[in-house]
């Protein structure tokens, strides 16, 4: 079986959660601010494909609660007693249940960088070590992985200590343990680590956090440009969009042989490479750059000049003026050149068109590829369709959750080079437009939405 990641948590309650961040915060707040960082954790590590993910709910009687903030994680129960005896109590019988290896994790840092965790995997997978810590910066660790039970090396350890990591090293080479350090990080325990924490936000994938510790933060622009063989037309596309102001472009190269990539980085494009084909693989690897970059607002766009860069302000605007969070850029109100849209793929945009104002009641008139969402919105969306169909996933989770959905008029133009995916052939529109379809009738059903909503002071603070 594959390894087991197991979140340490308790509920978040006020008064008992986050207790030395007053009285700098009051202690709602403090509760609040647990709250969304154990929704950011669980989130970023809940897609994952090398562990198991579960949560250790600590508090008794809270299991329904997590049940009901995070549906779909398993959860269980942290046992009775210390600290010590509790991280014994999940890791071991996570290994009991078959796993082949666990990892306890703490909940107090949200922005753990995600090697730190890998790197950690990769040691207790090697036969150099028996035991994995990842070291804290107040003398705690913010996680313990082991493939056998060393109760020795948490049982009896006081854990509220700077010397906590030392004493368990100690314990555990005593008892013959080979122990092996992941990276250093930092836990949130004092104010000054939440400013810390803030300050990092524009560069860390925490949607819940971002909500709550930068709610005014200034509009960010990033245009993710999903992207095969497009070599003739990338660099202009690419630049346009500087041209207007986007503060950063992402090129998904999904496998491009002809240089696409190349071009693109000249012209200043973040270049990231998605090899699984797929528009939906691209969009959501240049997503994932975006989410990275500190993008408020992701715009997406054809890399084959199609589109026009020049058009981006009319989609971006209503998001950055709260009039909508997600705009769809529609052919059909705007114009389309002759020849731009063959026959075949205007009946088909149509008849989805249609689809969707019948099961959704959302007055959309196009599908096209034009858009821009906000940032929070595309995170909290969970997408997951990898095909043609990722840009109808947005759009049904999106009417499934009430949200106000607005279409503004914009060009379509003939390519300048090469031929389109989608309506350059009979077959490629046929493919597109079923996939597009059965997305839209797929969670018509109901059983292709669902987001999460959000949050134990672990390994050696309080």
């Amino acid at each position: 079986m594959s390894r087991a990641l197991i979140i340490m948590a308790k509920q978040p309650q006020p008064g008992s959660t986050k207790t030395r961040l007053s009285p700098a915060m009051t202690p709602i707040e403090a509760a609040e601010l647990y709250a969304a960082m154990l929704d950011d954790i669980v989130s970023r590590f809940a897609t994952r494909d090398d562990v198991t993910l579960m949560i250790a709910a600590g508090t008794t009687g809270s299991a329904e609660w997590f049940e009901t903030q995070f549906p779909g994680i398993p959860i269980v129960r942290q046992g009775e007693g210390t600290l010590g005896e509790r991280l014994d109590y999940v890791l071991t019988n996570a290994l009991a249940a078959g796993y082949c290896s666990a990892f306890a994790l703490s909940s107090d840092s949200p922005d753990l960088p995600e090697s730190h965790l890998t790197d950690a995997f990769a040691m207790l997978d090697s036969d150099s070590f028996d035991v994995v810590l990842g070291p804290a910066a107040d003398g705690g660790y913010w996680t313990i992985g082991w493939k056998k039970p060393w109760t020795e090396m948490v049982v009896g350890v006081e854990m509220s200590r700077s010397d906590v990591l030392d004493n368990s090293i100690r314990l555990a080479e005593a008892s013959g343990a080979r122990v092996g350090l992941a990276g250093e990080w930092y836990d949130i325990d004092e104010i000054a680590d939440v400013e810390r924490l803030s300050k990092g936000l524009p560069a860390a994938h925490l949607p819940a956090l971002s909500r709550l510790l930068r709610p005014s933060r200034a509009p960010f622009v990033s245009v993710v440009i999903p992207a095969l063989d497009e070599a003739e037309n990338i660099a202009a596309v690419v630049t346009g969009l500087f041209v207007v102001g986007a503060d950063h472009v992402v090129v998904a190269d999904n496998g491009s042989t002809d240089g696409t990539a190349a071009r693109a980085k000249a012209a200043g494009a973040d270049v990231v490479s998605e090899p699984r084909r797929g528009y939906g693989y691209a969009c959501a690897r240049g997503t994932q750059a975006a989410l990275a970059a500190g993008a408020t607002v992701i715009a997406y766009i054809d890399g084959d000049q199609s589109s026009r860069p020049s058009e981006l302000s009319l989609l971006v605007e209503p998001v950055v003026s709260g009039q909508a969070r997600l705009v769809l850029g529609s052919r059909t109100k705007g114009s389309i050149a002759p020849g731009a849209m063959p026959p075949h793929q205007r009946a088909g945009n149509v008849a989805t068109a249609a689809l969707m104002r019948l099961l959704y009641r959302v007055p959309v008139s196009d599908l096209g590829p034009y858009r821009a969402i906000d940032a929070d919105l595309v995170s909290e969306l969970a997408m997951t369709e990898m095909t043609f169909g990722w840009p109808t996933e947005m759009m049904v989770k999106a009417a499934a959750r009430g949200e106000h959905i607005h279409e503004v008029p914009v060009s379509w133009d003939n390519r300048v080079s090469g031929s389109s995916k989608v309506g350059g052939s009979v077959k490629g529109s046929i493919l597109a437009g079923w996939h597009i379809i059965w997305v839209t009738l797929r969670h018509a059903r109901g059983s292709g939405s669902g987001t999460t909503a959000a949050g134990h002071d672990m390994m050696g603070t309080s």
